[in-house]
């Protein structure tokens, strides 16, 4: 009886726990985000910008950055030479630097090796625990991974020449939580496609791999597959979608995926009838994770590239304020980085966010509350902010009606309340609560 009292009371403490703080800056990626919403809150993803071209941008296929002598940075791609001749194909490692993102000098290459049968699908990936440089690539058919290490970037070995086997498609990374090396990898199923295509009734669909060292790898399944050994489409998705690969990277302390789908259209109206039994993509999507390994598909309507219709094999290069993906003759895909997603109301709208501490320099407010009228009418877009207690409780002289922004786009606006900015408070756990319509509400930043 002792016992479970003081099980009991253990228990209670601990449901009695003050909720921990959430840290700065606030994201509003997902219902996840957001408390007590009110209205249809609706999260969405943009599709990557044009932005021209490149200057001096080598023709490779980006892989990874690193840090360079003396402050720099260095850029390493990879390219394949002599793709006709299949018996003495030829993978090279190039180097070269850029300051902005949209200007490359000093190119030269590194590293080459020839083999036959390369299948023209690599990975480079920069271990910052050791400053060494990774390529993955593969030959063959199924696929034979080799995997190249280089201390410095300069000179490499070759330290597997079959790590393990499967379809070359796959998107290799750091993951810096578990010091590990994490692959995203394609793997075919049999499948009973309506419309059967180069692969037969086989259908794309994903595995995960870990490894310690680059060379040597073990099958794992993440918590969000509940036990299954493969991410598959779903019931939500259209009949016959395949996951034919991906793109990953850490984005403000999460992590953003791009999923690569294709569906086989009939062979009467397969657009590159004449060329392959392999039909044209289908789209590319956003998916989002906390930790990189478990993954929510939350924008499944929005193709990422919809304005371009490619899609990178790795990336992206962070410049100026925005991530960028890149073609190998210089076309560049990008968005700013801190406005990859976010939150909405088309109608009158409220949510809160999870309990935070309240920094001495205040807040700023990364959204986009632009009107947008019809012809002829005022607009009608609003953010209103105020700041709540413990309890829910609206904080004295930080009212909605004095944090008001309307007709108006920044990364960091100041948030007020009259002439308060929040700094009385400062070392307080406090909550804002947004009130919204028809606004982009990206996040909250401190105020530096």
């Amino acid at each position: 009886m002792r016992y479970l009292v003081g099980l009991l009371v253990a228990t209670v403490g601990l449901w009695c726990l003050p909720t921990p703080a959430a840290e700065l800056p606030l994201l509003f990626w997902d219902a996840a985000d957001i408390a007590d919403p009110f209205g249809t809150i609706r999260f969405g993803a943009h599709p990557l910008e044009n932005e021209g071209r490149a200057v001096g941008y080598p023709d490779m296929q980006y892989g990874c950055e690193t840090p360079g002598p003396e402050g720099t940075t260095r850029i390493y791609g990879w390219r394949m030479q002599n793709w006709a001749d299949a018996e003495n194909r030829v993978i090279q490692v190039v180097r070269c630097t850029t300051e902005d993102g949209r200007r490359f000098s000093k190119e030269e290459v590194v590293f080459e090796y020839k083999r036959s049968q390369w299948q023209g699908f690599a990975n480079l990936v920069y271990r910052p625990t050791d400053g060494a440089v990774f390529l993955f690539s593969w030959a063959e058919w199924p696929g034979k991974l080799h995997v190249f290490k280089s201390a410095t970037g300069d000179d490499w070995e070759l330290i597997s020449d079959d790590a393990f086997q499967g379809h070359d498609a796959s998107c290799f990374f750091w993951h810096a939580p578990s010091k590990q090396f994490v692959v995203v990898q394609t793997i075919v199923q049999p499948y009973p496609k309506r419309y059967p295509d180069n692969i037969g009734e086989l259908r794309r669909v994903l595995s995960f791999l870990r490894s310690d060292d680059g060379a040597t790898w073990e099958k794992f399944s993440p918590d969000f597959l509940q036990g299954a050994e493969l991410w598959t489409p779903d019931e939500r998705d259209p009949a016959d979608l395949e996951f034919y690969r991906v793109v990953l990277f850490p984005l403000q302390g999460r992590y953003a995926l791009l999923l690569n789908e294709y569906m086989p259209p009939p062979s009467e109206a397969n657009s590159r009838r004449a060329l392959t039994k392999h039909g044209p993509p289908y789209m590319t999507e956003w998916a989002i994770s906390r930790d990189g390994l478990n993954w929510a598909r939350d924008f499944r309507e929005t193709n990422a590239f919809e304005e371009q219709f490619w899609l990178a094999l790795q990336g992206p290069l962070i410049r100026e304020g925005r991530l960028r993906f890149y073609k190998p003759d210089g076309l560049i895909a990008g968005l700013p980085e801190d406005r990859v997603f976010y939150a909405t109301c088309r109608a009158n709208g409220e949510f809160s966010t999870p309990p935070f501490t309240m920094p001495a320099g205040g807040l700023t407010l990364n959204a986009d509350v632009r009107y947008r009228p019809a012809e002829g009418e005022s607009g009608q877009a609003y953010v209103m902010a105020e700041l709540v207690d413990g309890d829910g409780k609206t904080i004295e002289g930080f009212e909605r009606q004095a944090c008001l922004f309307e007709n108006v786009d920044g990364h960091a606006q100041p948030m007020h309340w009259g002439e308060r900015d929040g700094g009385s408070l400062a070392g307080k756990s406090v909550r804002l609560r947004f009130f919204l319509r028809d606004a982009k509400v990206y996040g909250v930043f401190g105020a530096e």
